[in-house]
């Protein structure tokens, strides 16, 4: 245990000191905190002109009732969780644009030292991010009219934990591409191709039950949209728990993302 916060420490000293970082990652939860507080009235907006046009009425949705706070948050959540994989692949991508890894390494640092340093940071910043996402959430609904204490704690809030995941899984994803690419301008452009279209034609093009394995799918199905009167209007159901399946994928990713990124470390002349 002492090795372990013997590695992790001259990592939470970089970054402490890394100024860039704290000011994309106070951006991050700025806007992820803005949003979040801003969806009712968001959504309150587009149910009033799409009233105003349309003879169906459409109800409202209250996104901070509980227990459904938790999904609802989580699953806006999730459409930033670009943003903190870009923030891994700065980090990452740095030790090898400076060498600083290759330093550490002279002067006594494993490559699993490494490899568990920047794990923890990554866990360490999807939890940060559920507690926001949590908080954010704990706050809007208790300031809601008449709230249901009962209902805070429900099976619901298992949402939250699954979003770590999903954000977890993302930032390996994203820690994966960085070892193997080593630069921050050549990552970022996979990163985004893979994310925003390879992946989606590979999901479109495979059967459900295959495309439903690949990494960034099944981190986005932890989280799955939640059930509002508008569906329900139209007799349509989603899932209102995180099936166990893709908990399992999104662990089976992070196992071998893992395992590629040290079997890199090991075999590469830094």
């Amino acid at each position: 245990m002492k090795k372990i916060l013997l590695t992790i420490y001259p990592e939470w000293i970089k970054i402490s000191n890394y100024r860039t970082f704290w000011i994309l990652s106070g951006l991050y939860a700025a806007t992820l905190v803005i949003l979040l507080f801003s969806l009712q009235s968001i959504l309150d907006n587009i149910t009033v002109n799409v009233n105003n046009k349309s003879p169906l009425p459409i109800p409202s949705f209250p996104v901070y009732a509980f227990p459904g706070v938790w999904q609802n948050l989580t699953y806006i959540a999730g459409f930033l969780k670009m943003f903190p994989a870009f923030l891994v692949i700065i980090l990452i991508t740095n030790e090898f644009t400076f060498r600083t890894l290759k330093q550490q390494v002279i002067t006594g640092t494993s490559r699993l030292g490494f490899m568990t340093a920047k794990i923890a940071m990554i866990i360490a910043l999807s939890l940060v991010v559920a507690v926001l996402v949590a908080s954010t959430g704990l706050i809007a609904g208790l300031l809601q009219k008449s709230p249901d204490y009962n209902l805070i704690l429900s099976p619901k809030l298992l949402f939250i934990a699954a979003h770590a995941l999903e954000l977890l899984t993302y930032m390996m994803f994203a820690a994966f591409l960085s070892v193997l690419l080593k630069r921050a301008g050549i990552t970022v452009i996979v990163f985004l191709l893979y994310s925003l279209i390879l992946e989606r034609i590979f999901s479109f093009k495979l059967p459900d039950n295959i495309s439903r394995f690949l990494p960034l799918e099944a981190a986005g199905n932890l989280v799955p949209l939640p059930n509002s009167s508008l569906m329900k209007l139209f007799g349509i159901s989603f899932s209102d728990y995180t099936s166990w399946q893709d908990t399992a994928i999104c662990f089976g990713w992070i196992v071998v993302f893992t395992l590629v990124i040290y079997r890199i470390l090991l075999k590469r002349d830094l």
